[in-house]
This record gives structure tokens, C-alpha cells and sequence, in this order.
């Protein structure tokens, strides 16, 4: 009898963390992946990214130019050796949908970065970012960033 209380146990322990995660706000859950992915570029940090962004990711950028998840590794590695401080990022108006395993976020992003003469740059884009919850985890599959005019 002991064992089975014991295999009862250790089943109700395998099973439903799993379930618990899945029935927790997506919505949240993406927002604060979202937080981890822009310091993933700050940080430059390589794990986080190959963890946050799916293999098959693509960015559109403004001027129609695209990165995949293998450029945006190089680039972090590039500016780990280059020296130049890594930009900082910050959102504001995010609006989320949630659609089964999907979240749409969309709002705008601020880069804060310094030019090679010391001085500050702020560029302001509208972002579009797609996740998608694989294998029971949220990843970033797509992005799109348009420029917002006069900032």
C-alpha cells in the first residue's frame, strides 16, 4: 500500500506542474518573456536568446531588410568583441491578444543607445511581435518594426 501512495505521488508530481503551467495567463507569461528577450539584446546574452527565439524566427525591419534567429546570434557576438555599449530597450501602449497557443503583442519600442561620440540616440519604432507556445514553451517566432513618424 505504501508503495502505491508513494508512485501516486511521484505521478501527481510529474503531471501537474506541466498542467499548472499551462493553465497559467499566457498573456503574462509573454509579456515577461518579452522583458527577457529585449535583455537578451542588452545583455548580449546568447543563452537567453537561443532559449527566447525560435529557430525559425525572422524580424522585418523598417527599411524591409530581415534578420533570422543565426544573424541575430552573430550580431550579439560581434558586439561582444566590438566594445560599444549595448543599446537599451523599453515599450510602452503593449496590447496583447491571445489566441489558444498564440500572443500577438503590439505597441512601441524606444532604443536608447550612444553614438561613438558620447551623445544619446532615441529611435522610436511600432513593434509586432508573434509567439507561440511549442513543446510547452512560449517562443518568439516573428517580429515586424515599422518607424513612427517625427521621433
Amino acid at each position: 500500500m505504501t508503495r502505491t501512495i508513494f508512485l501516486a505521488a511521484l505521478l501527481l508530481t510529474l503531471i501537474v506542474p506541466p498542467a499548472f503551467a499551462q493553465t497559467a495567463d499566457p498573456v503574462q507569461q509573454v509579456r515577461q518573456l518579452e522583458r527577457e528577450w529585449l535583455d537578451a539584446y542588452e545583455k548580449r546574452d546568447s543563452a537567453a536568446m537561443q532559449r527566447i527565439v525560435a529557430d525559425d524566427f525572422t524580424i522585418v525591419f523598417p527599411d524591409g531588410a530581415s534578420q533570422t534567429k543565426a544573424d541575430i546570434l552573430a550580431m550579439l557576438e560581434r558586439g561582444r568583441s566590438g566594445g560599444r555599449p549595448s543599446p537599451r530597450f523599453t515599450t510602452e501602449d503593449v496590447q496583447a491578444r491571445a489566441y489558444g497557443d498564440t500572443v500577438i503583442l503590439s505597441g512601441r519600442v524606444i532604443t536608447h543607445s550612444k553614438r561613438p561620440d558620447g551623445t544619446e540616440s532615441r529611435q522610436e519604432s511600432r513593434y509586432t511581435d508573434t509567439y507561440v507556445r511549442m513543446d510547452g514553451r512560449w517562443q518568439v517566432v516573428a517580429s515586424h518594426l515599422s518607424n513612427v513618424k517625427g521621433k
